[in-house]
């Protein structure tokens, strides 16, 4: 399968590309922060920030007066990174230690989404960092909702960089007395702890009791 377009092509190490949308749909919605890298009044520029995603679009939203989200909002162009680690390489040579990782960028132009959809999208940013929470928590006043912008980027033009398994060590080291493999790497979702203010009439949901995080 080919890129999508000239700038989403992987070259380094291109047998490592990934460029099937529903593979690269499912690293992305199996993650909940991303990176946004964009150029404004040309200087370089990155933010870190939660995000989801449907089949169609990837979603930010945050303060109106952000200028990561008046660029997008304005048509702006950005590219955005997700990478999930899965495992620390480690080979013979520090030359050829690494990483097991998959990594998804998306290009593209954004838009903001209207009054008639911003509501909504933003119960789906509650539900994806917390599932099941949106119906919980009260509404948004209309002070927040002026306040907060959503903007989404199609997914139509992004790539993929995936590596696993074992390390790749040069053949005269394969016998060297040193040793060699990979450290999965995963997360784990502790116990959830009470806020301090919290009633004690208040009882722990299913919701959060079984809550497993994505990352």
């Amino acid at each position: 399968m080919k890129a999508p377009s000239a700038r989403a092509r992987v070259r380094r190490n291109a047998r490592r590309a990934e460029y099937d949308p529903e593979i690269l749909r499912e690293v992305l919605k199996s993650q909940q922060i991303c990176h946004v890298a964009y150029v404004e009044d040309g200087e370089p520029r990155q933010i870190t920030t939660l995000y989801f995603t449907d089949d169609d679009f990837l979603y930010l939203h945050g303060n109106r007066q952000a200028a990561l989200l008046r660029h997008i909002g304005s048509g702006g162009e950005v590219a955005i990174n997700v990478v999930l680690v899965d495992g620390v390489v480690v080979a013979r040579s520090g030359f050829h230690c690494s990483m097991n990782y998959r990594s998804v960028t998306v290009f593209g132009q954004g838009e903001e989404v209207t009054d008639g959809e911003h509501a909504a999208i933003l119960d789906q940013f509650v539900d994806a960092l917390v599932p099941g929470h949106a119906a919980a928590v009260r509404a948004p006043t209309e002070q927040e909702l002026a306040a907060t912008a959503v903007v989404r980027i199609p997914l139509t033009e992004m790539s993929g960089k995936f590596r696993s398994g074992d390390p790749i060590d040069d053949d005269a080291d394969l016998d060297s007395n040193v040793w060699a493999g990979v450290i999965p790497v995963r997360s784990e979702t502790g116990a959830p702890v009470a806020s301090a203010d919290l009633a004690p009439s208040v009882e722990l949901p299913a919701y959060i009791r079984d809550y497993s995080y994505r990352g």
